[in-house]
């Protein structure tokens, strides 16, 4: 809006352009409407913003809608006005990110503790059916109300913080990400072995590196682009050349963004319109923010409103954003050591579980102890399946809770899933060897238990 109205484009063609601009989806559907009953029903234009709020469900835009329209009314001059709209927007923008990132710190605290815990209450129900005799049903049903618990943890943090969308994916990587979490989580709980949670850790981690580093990419792209947003719009402003400037930009440091500025200059050169060339530049970078940017100096420098001006209130806007991102992803690499000690140490516990429910088993079944006390023996090797299975969904629930620390999509979180499911298998295995090692020498000729006749 600050674009097209920099250019002296007035109020009934700026809601005509908005609602034929796709981009602006699902606020275009709202300018449709106000459009119809400016130009149809000869609404007035304050008229016609009241009555389509009414039906707007975002409250930011509802408001918007309202004051826009008073501002169209009484004449108002809108570019003032649009980027008061802007440092208001920017304002409250920054005070909810702080508190929702503050408030997102105490829950993914809980939620680490809480999935830990979890692991120790099997441990005691295990015991404790082993002790009194509960059987193995008992241990089936609290590993299900676990399970449940965790997944439903996940689901609810990820719905409350869910990350914005900065990275535009195509069909496909949508649809192989989910093909390959659901391969690997029917397969790991199905078959639950050390050998099947190991592939399962190495096809996540591979497949989630590479969409992390697709991320960081597209990261780095967007810093450089603020920057460049700000340099061009000055250089522009006084050559209002769009080659020229974009050669100015150049002398500087562009980093990862360079190779798409030169693919633009190259096109500029081929005598391809600048509006194409523009386009291509925000498609080709795979980041929404600069998508959106890049439309809006497009419509300024097509329209020839005030690059300079609209320039620096994007690199405003641009830095406010990416700053908020700073500050999740520190967070993000604090939760995500904290997660990955935790779920070392919870592996460990478990793998600890099984050779000690393995010695009692055996203890109980001595005849100088079965002749005085019953004891119901267990499955030692379906409980440690159990056991297993709950680290899997310990895992692929914590990797969940670290992508939302960081901020990062849920293709990203592939990787972070995969990483613990390797320390859980790895874990789990090697210290299921060392406590055997350990407890086995007391069935050792010489140790303190000598097995019955």
């Amino acid at each position: 809006m600050v674009a097209m109205f920099s250019s002296g484009v007035p109020p009934e063609v700026v809601v005509y352009i908005l609602a034929d601009e796709k981009f602006f989806s699902p606020y275009r559907d709202y300018m449709k409407r106000i459009r119809v009953l400016v130009s149809g029903y000869r609404y007035k234009f304050q008229s016609a913003a009241n009555r389509i709020s009414r039906f707007v469900t975002v409250t930011p835009f509802k408001e918007f809608l309202v004051r826009f329209g008073q501002a169209v009314a009484f004449g108002d001059n809108m570019e003032s006005y649009l980027s008061r709209e802007v440092d208001v927007a920017l304002s409250e923008y920054n005070a909810n990110m702080m508190r929702k990132l503050e408030s997102m710190n105490n829950f993914l605290a809980i939620f680490g503790t809480l999935n830990s815990s979890l692991v120790f209450l099997m441990a005691d129900v295990t015991i404790i059916s082993l002790l009194y005799s509960a059987g193995e049903t008992l241990i089936r049903l609290v590993f299900l109300a676990v399970v449940a618990v965790a997944g439903t943890m996940g689901i609810f943090m990820y719905s409350l913080y869910k990350p914005e969308t900065y990275v535009v994916r195509s069909r496909l990587d949508n649809y192989l990400a989910l093909f390959v979490v659901m391969v690997t989580v029917s397969v790991s709980f199905l078959v639950g072995n050390f050998e099947v949670v190991m592939a399962s850790g190495v096809l996540l981690t591979t497949m989630g590196l590479w969409y992390r580093v697709k991320e960081n990419r597209i990261n780095s792209v967007e810093r450089h682009y603020v920057l460049f947003v700000r340099y061009f719009s000055r250089n522009y402003s006084v050559i209002g050349n769009l080659r020229e400037s974009m050669y100015s930009v150049m002398r500087g440091e562009l980093g990862s963004l360079r190779p798409f500025v030169v693919r633009a200059i190259r096109r500029l050169e081929m005598g391809v319109d600048k509006d194409k060339v523009l386009s291509l530049l925000g498609d080709e970078s795979g980041s929404v923010l600069i998508q959106m940017m890049n439309k809006v100096i497009t419509t300024t420098v097509t329209l020839g409103g005030k690059v300079k001006e609209v320039g620096e209130m994007l690199s405003k806007v641009g830095d406010s954003i990416l700053n908020v991102r700073s500050r999740r992803e520190q967070n993000g690499r604090a939760f995500e050591s904290t997660m990955y000690a935790l779920q070392a140490a919870s592996a460990g516990v478990s793998a600890a579980l099984i050779s000690i429910t393995g010695i009692l088993d055996k203890l109980f079944q001595l005849p100088s102890v079965s002749s005085v006390f019953a004891f119901t023996p267990i499955d030692i090797g379906g409980v440690e399946r159990l056991l297993l299975t709950l680290l899997v969904a310990l895992s692929y629930t914590n990797g969940l809770g670290i992508s939302v620390a960081y901020g990062r999509s849920m293709h990203a979180s592939l990787y972070f899933m995969g990483v613990l499911l390797l320390i859980s298998g790895l874990t789990f295995h090697i210290a299921l060897i060392l406590t055997g090692r350990i407890f086995g020498a007391l069935y050792s000729p010489g140790g303190i238990i000598t097995p019955g006749p």
